[in-house]
């Protein structure tokens, strides 16, 4: 899995492209041991039509809140790395949305997660959820209120 882009696609063909070496700096904060604290960051990235391109992601920092079941992302240093890859590409790389890690092979989102994500994470444009977890990594759209989650390909 590390050493290719992570694809994964929606009913409708359209494609998230995970670069590989987000792929390898997501694997990285993985939860494999009883005491790992979960981590938390924003995905950074293109939109290119209706396919979307994380091409890099903050990390956990100086002001995140982390615990094994639990992270807030409360660092300013999320919002500085947003601020400078959009300034550096002159627009082209952006905010596209989140990521988290779980202490569970095959993640899936929590009731917690669902909720955090319907009240803070609004825009007109489609946002990116990824749940890093020790096997695997969920990835899924936010479109208005609705989570669609994305097939691995």
């Amino acid at each position: 899995m590390v050493d290719s882009e992570l694809t994964f696609k929606d009913s409708n063909e359209c494609l998230l492209v995970i670069m590989p070496s987000v792929v390898i700096r997501l694997l990285a904060h993985r939860q494999l041991y009883w005491n790992s604290k979960e981590a938390a960051g924003v995905l950074i990235g293109e939109r290119r039509g209706p396919h979307l391109v994380i091409q890099d992601i903050s990390e956990p920092g100086e002001g995140d809140i982390r615990s094994r079941f639990s992270v807030d992302r409360q660092g300013p240093h999320h919002q500085i790395a947003v601020d400078k890859a959009f300034a550096q590409s002159s627009g082209t790389l952006q905010y596209l949305g989140e990521w988290h890690t779980h202490p569970e092979d095959q993640p899936s989102p929590s009731a917690k997660d669902l909720s955090s994500w319907r009240r803070h994470l609004v825009d007109s444009e489609q946002m990116l959820l990824v749940i890093v977890g020790r096997e695997e990594i969920w990835a899924a759209k936010k479109i208005a209120d609705t989570i669609v989650p994305l097939n691995k390909i």
